[in-house]
């Protein structure tokens, strides 16, 4: 079994070499087993690619158990890379879900595979790998689905396209993730609010928000949230709430879900 993560800051940024924050969503996660069958599977080209670098063979039946909503920016895929090659009994699961992960997004941080491995928030940059991050907010923090799929992959180009006119932005998110540390550690959580309205901000500068994302954030600062941003990828997918109380968690959540937009509610 293996659980889903999410990017509290830095998505993007860690792809140019700053740091990224992220959290373990234990409450997520998926399962897989191998079955010995007498006919050729169907996959889909993920799967296959996943299950050639895994010596998979084309009959063996790969069942999969998720909770892990596909697509919305929570380590779906490199979840998915380290349940099958578990599953295989595999010694090299790390190697093997990064390749995986070059695959399917083109050119990942490698924040996903080092969070969805860890059960503790981690600090990543590509040059200084991943460290674990030691805070405990007493908070909640929602996870919410826009409903949106966004490809990762497409943000990532469009980032690395306009790279210079987006080079400001990429830096200022950057220098969040340095900033927030201190405030995190400290369960100043009214600072870490902040710096989440600050870095949507940014996140819609460089033009990977999308509606979705931008009227979920809009909803939960209505309903008195500390901070909102989106998380992951961005076009779609999820994005993050904080809440001091589960009460304003559970009201933002119902705000939320009259808009049609489902979530859960973790603590953080």
């Amino acid at each position: 079994m293996t659980h889903a993560k999410a990017i509290f800051f830095g998505e993007h940024a860690v792809v140019y070499g700053y740091k990224g924050i992220t959290i373990p969503l234990p409450q997520m996660n998926v399962e897989v087993t191998l079955e010995d069958t007498e006919t050729i599977q169907q996959r889909d080209e993920i799967l296959s690619f996943i299950a050639d670098t895994c010596g998979i063979d084309k009959k063996t039946k790969i069942n999969i158990t998720s909770t892990i909503p596909v697509g919305r920016g929570l380590g779906s895929s490199a979840a998915l890379s380290i349940a099958i090659a578990r599953a295989k009994k595999l010694p090299n699961v790390r190697e093997i879900a990064n390749k995986c992960e070059k695959f399917i997004h083109g050119n990942p941080s490698g924040i996903d595979v080092n969070q969805v491995l860890s059960d503790t928030p981690l600090l990543f940059s590509k040059k200084e790998g991943a460290s674990e991050l030691d805070f405990d907010l007493n908070s909640y923090l929602l996870i919410i689905d826009t409903g949106v799929i966004g490809i990762t992959k497409e943000t990532l180009k469009h980032i690395a396209d306009n790279y210079d006119k987006y080079e400001k932005y990429i830096a200022e998110l950057g220098e969040i993730t340095d900033l927030v540390i201190e405030p995190l550690k400290n369960k100043d959580i009214d600072l870490v609010g902040q710096y989440m309205y600050k870095a949507h901000d940014l996140l819609q500068k460089l033009g990977v928000s999308h509606a979705s994302n931008d009227e979920v954030v809009e909803i939960c600062k209505n309903n008195n949230a500390v901070g909102a941003k989106l998380t992951g990828g961005g076009a779609g997918g999820c994005c993050i709430s904080l809440s001091k109380t589960k009460e304003n968690a559970l009201e933002i959540q119902n705000a939320l879900k009259e808009k049609g937009y489902s979530s859960w509610i973790v603590t953080v």
